[in-house]
């Protein structure tokens, strides 16, 4: 998936710059620059805080990006069958996602 080319295309297609976009979203411009590029995996809210910044709803940009790839978006990926709970896809196939959780002071870890 070239997840950062389409974030590239939809920053160049509004005419903002790498700074501009990377302020919006509170990260840096070389940050964003390794993400557009494909070198810097993408956070799930890093992702959204992109696509607000782009003023780009994020299921328009899923949308966009599985077009790409010749699917609609409520499809599952080729090889996926729900025996193999998505083990089966081909290389390339999965999207890398990462979450942050934040205790506040008055919670605890769990064990």
């Amino acid at each position: 998936m070239n997840i950062g080319g389409l974030l590239r295309e939809r920053r160049a297609r509004l005419g903002l710059t790498l700074k501009q976009v990377a302020s919006r979203a509170h990260t840096d411009p070389g940050n964003l620059s390794r993400i557009e590029r494909n070198e810097q995996q993408l956070s799930v809210q890093r992702m959204l805080a992109l696509c607000d910044a782009l003023g780009w709803p994020a299921e328009d940009f899923v949308r966009n990006l599985t077009a790409r790839r010749g699917r609609r978006v409520n499809e599952a990926p080729g090889g996926y069958s729900s025996e193999s709970r998505g083990e089966r896809f081909a290389p390339g196939e999965r999207l890398r996602l990462s979450f942050t959780a934040r205790l506040t002071p008055d919670e605890e870890p769990y064990d």
